[in-house]
């Protein structure tokens, strides 16, 4: 049994790995969507420590978040798979990092106005991987 199936086990049970259980997976590809699901979740945590006024967590769980969203767009890479040859593949991270970046917009908003800046930079960087997908399955096939 590969560590997959424990990762499988743990989403489908309602518990959430860690990143590092994320990184541990083998397949490069599973890795990679199981990194783009845990981002979605470290983002509704970050929310919550926002609710909270918990600025530690909220650093945290942004950082993690980052980092998932990094560790997806390395496991394609490592993969050998491109969103122009295999869309399929990209069609679900790309929608879930949308959904992602949607949620962090309007959690920005709710944010008293001096620490909007802290979302800044991820935003951009999420935007970034985003963009790569989504111009990869929508350019020009090779």
């Amino acid at each position: 049994m590969t560590l997959l199936y424990p990762i499988l086990f743990l989403f489908a049970a309602g518990g959430t790995p860690t990143l590092d259980q994320v990184r541990a997976d083998p397949s490069p590809e599973h890795r990679a969507k199981a990194a783009v699901e845990y981002a979605a979740t470290a983002e509704r945590a970050a929310e919550l420590a926002n609710e909270r006024e918990d600025a530690a967590l909220f650093a945290t769980e942004v950082k993690n978040m980052v980092a998932a969203m990094e560790l997806a767009r390395d496991s394609f890479t490592a993969a050998g798979k491109t969103p122009g040859r295999q869309p399929g593949a990209f069609k679900g991270v790309e929608l879930r990092s949308h959904e992602i970046l949607h949620r962090l917009g309007d959690l920005q908003h709710k944010m008293d106005a001096t620490d909007q800046a802290l979302l800044d930079g991820p935003i951009m960087k999420i935007q970034e991987i985003h963009d790569a997908w989504f111009e990869g399955i929508m350019g020009k096939r090779k």
